[in-house]
């Protein structure tokens, strides 16, 4: 008999590092972790596991194996100190691929919309009575998780590109929602990016298929790449595999839903009507789409699809209502990518004609650069902006780029638009109450910690109220 290995993770405060480490606690492994951050997911790490408040030497005492969050510099005393006892260490996702080995495996990747088409997946297998085991990037409000261990045979996971690790995971079914220029800290360029993409398709075994959103162009060339592997394709074009129509917005029982019907076609055309679901957007219809086309390849019926469409409540963070009244609305999206600000905003106006103020947090300095002339583009369908501090994710400061220069080049482009630079400070939280008039909705959009704020606002209105 193997004794369990004590695993320590430095970093098991972010949402993918805690997922795996929950997983193997659960698995009956050893486990702790380090984070300078006291989040909700550490206090409840806390309750199950020794979590450190600061990176020791010493807290890699006696540990078998360390990993480590992308987040962490190289020079991390406990990564330095793991490496000096020569104990075996290993990144986020190279343990992730550890991990994945235990199963047959589905993992999501692209540019967006990972975490909601993890979470969908994962809960149309749930619906199904297949137990499986899931490691997604956002809390699922359905299950209140965004990891655990489940008796089934699969492994649903979420396939993060943002330092290459992805192209060596072992899928057995492998997702490719939308390439778009994204972590430019890591990519060179877009033809390098696109690269990755197709090593990681080529790990698909000849057993497995993997699933294509070919509405998008850059995934639509590197299918001409993907050599020897079963592909199925999804989009709102109805030349996939999976397509939807008559795709409109409902208003039922005081909610919006998004209705359409499902076009299957394999040579020959099959309409099944009648699917809804409370996720608002086009975004999230080519979401469902790549759900259901894994589904349906490993024969999963739409009975149970249906339903698990129907009552699926959306991932944490994801167009996340705080505050509902019949004058205002708060919400709360983890949207940082020009595109993604843009998809949310126009879901956001299909449902209401009120007045829409954009609490923007700017998210890496390498981002804002690469990408401004797309981001000043993407705030169309706000009335007001207010720009906050740039979120740098460990970055160091770009010259001259950071919240005046993102506020300074909207300005410039919406001349008729309000538009605020601010602080995290007591005149913001004024300022912005004062917009919660009868026909204003305000909505937060970042990755850092627009979410704290958002939520802080709301609490801040209850006191005032």
């Amino acid at each position: 008999m193997f004794k369990k290995k004590h695993i320590h993770f430095i970093g098991i405060g972010g949402i993918g590092m805690s997922g795996i480490a929950q997983v193997l606690h659960k698995k009956g492994f050893k486990v702790s972790g380090s984070d300078l951050s006291e989040n909700i997911i550490i206090k409840k790490l806390k309750k199950k596991m020794k979590i450190f408040g600061s990176h020791e030497a010493d807290n890699v005492n006696n540990v078998d194996i360390v990993v480590y969050s992308s987040a962490i510099k190289k020079n991390n005393i406990e990564l330095l100190t793991a490496k000096k006892q020569k104990i075996p260490v290993f990144s986020r996702a190279m343990m992730l691929a550890q991990v994945m080995r235990l199963k047959s495996s589905i993992t999501v990747a692209g540019s967006h919309g990972k975490t909601t088409t993890t979470s969908l997946i994962a809960s149309i297998f749930e619906t199904s009575g297949m137990d499986p085991t899931i490691l997604s990037g956002g809390i699922i409000n359905n299950l209140e998780i965004n990891a655990k261990l489940g008796k089934g045979d699969w492994i649903v996971a979420e396939a993060d590109e943002s330092d290459g690790s992805f192209m060596y995971l072992p899928s057995t079914i492998g997702v490719i929602n939308n390439i778009d220029l994204e972590h430019v800290d890591y990519y060179k360029n877009m033809k390098h990016l696109k690269e990755s993409f197709i090593r990681y398709s080529e790990n698909i075994p000849f057993y497995g298929f993997i699933s294509l959103g070919i509405d998008c162009k850059n995934v639509r060339e590197i299918k001409k790449k993907i050599y020897g592997k079963k592909i199925t394709t999804y989009g709102l074009s109805q030349k996939c595999n999976y397509s939807a129509t008559n795709v409109k917005i409902i208003e039922k029982n005081n909610s919006h839903l998004t209705s359409f019907d499902l076009i299957e076609n394999f040579g020959k055309k099959k309409i099944l009507k009648n699917f809804t679901s409370p996720l608002l957007g086009d975004h999230n219809v080519k979401n469902i789409l790549a759900s259901i086309s894994v589904s349906r390849g490993v024969k999963i019926s739409y009975a149970n699809i249906k339903k698990a469409l129907k009552t699926f409540s959306g991932v944490k963070r994801r167009f996340t209502v705080l505050h509902k009244s019949k004058d205002n609305l708060i919400i709360d999206d983890y949207a940082h990518h020009p595109i993604e600000i843009k998809e949310t905003l126009k879901s956001l106006k299909e449902i209401t004609n009120n007045q829409i103020i954009s609490i923007f947090e700017p998210h890496r300095y390498s981002r804002i650069s690469a990408m401004i002339n797309d981001f000043i583009h993407c705030f169309k369908n706000s009335n007001q902006i207010f720009v906050l501090p740039v979120f740098s994710a460990g970055e160091k400061k770009i010259n001259k780029i950071d919240s005046t220069f993102f506020y300074k080049k909207l300005k410039k482009k919406y001349s008729n638009k309000n538009i605020y630079l601010s602080e995290y400070d007591n005149f913001f939280f004024d300022r912005l109450r004062e917009k919660m008039i009868p026909g204003n909705n305000i909505i937060f959009l970042g990755a850092g910690l627009s979410s704290k704020t958002a939520n802080k606002f709301k609490n801040y209105l209850k006191k005032k109220c």
